[in-house]
Parts: structure tokens; C-alpha cells; sequence
């Protein structure tokens, strides 16, 4: 068991494990910025209801009602399935694994 994603492509890069199973996104991540000639090889099928993103705030955080009021717009005006669509869909030519 790993603390981070930094321990994990630090064992990975000292050959303490062979290959790390990280979400898609993290996965493209890694390999753009940390590992070098990394290879997504495949991808989870979707879960019933698709992938699910959060953003994390302390509890009680006076930012949330903020956050959530911004991602909320972004929704709205279609803003927010642009990005995924810029950032995120680089998924559609990983093969599902089974």
C-alpha cells in the first residue's frame, strides 16, 4: 500500500512494482508529467452511472456554497462538458478491459 501517487510512481520507477491501476484521468497525468515512456493499457468499464468527480473542501468550508455555485454555471452554459470534452477525451481510444 501506497500513501500517495508520488509513492506509487516511485515504486514503479524503482522496479518495487510493475504496473500502478489509478483512475483515467490521474493515469494520463503520470504519464504526461512523471513517468517517462508510460503506457495507459487499458481503462475499467464505466460504472453504472459513469465516472463521478468531486472537489474536496474541509467540512463546513465557507467556500462551498462558492464552489458548488460555480460548478453548477459551468454545467449550465456548457462549459463544463467542453473542458471534460478537451481534457477527458483521450478515454475514447483506451480499450475497456474485461
Amino acid at each position: 500500500m501506497f500513501n500517495s501517487s508520488d509513492d506509487t510512481v516511485l515504486a514503479l520507477q524503482t522496479g518495487r512494482v510493475d504496473a500502478i491501476v489509478v483512475d483515467l484521468p490521474t493515469a494520463f497525468n503520470m504519464i504526461a508529467t512523471q513517468v517517462d515512456n508510460g503506457v495507459v493499457v487499458g481503462q475499467f468499464a464505466d460504472a453504472q452511472d459513469g465516472e463521478n468527480y468531486g472537489i474536496v473542501l474541509p467540512k463546513g468550508s465557507k467556500l462551498t456554497p462558492t464552489v458548488s455555485a460555480a460548478v453548477d454555471s459551468l454545467a449550465e452554459s456548457g462549459k463544463l462538458a467542453e473542458l471534460q470534452e478537451k481534457w477527458l477525451n483521450e478515454a475514447q481510444n483506451v480499450p475497456i478491459l474485461k
